[in-house]
């Protein structure tokens, strides 16, 4: 897989996981979200948070 791909699927899956938070979110206001650092965490995520 070269670089801008890559970097197009990084990108992808952050917004995936930022979507489905958001989500969860505002289903039910209420939620807490105790887990939140192994997502944030994820390698994948940190490359696109870097990136941008």
């Amino acid at each position: 897989m070269n670089a801008s791909k890559l970097a197009n699927y990084t990108n992808v899956k952050a917004r995936e996981l930022w979507t489905t938070l958001y989500l969860c979110a505002k289903e039910n206001p209420t939620r807490r979200f105790h887990a939140l650092y192994d997502k944030v965490y994820r390698p994948d995520i940190l490359a696109e948070a870097w990136r941008k």
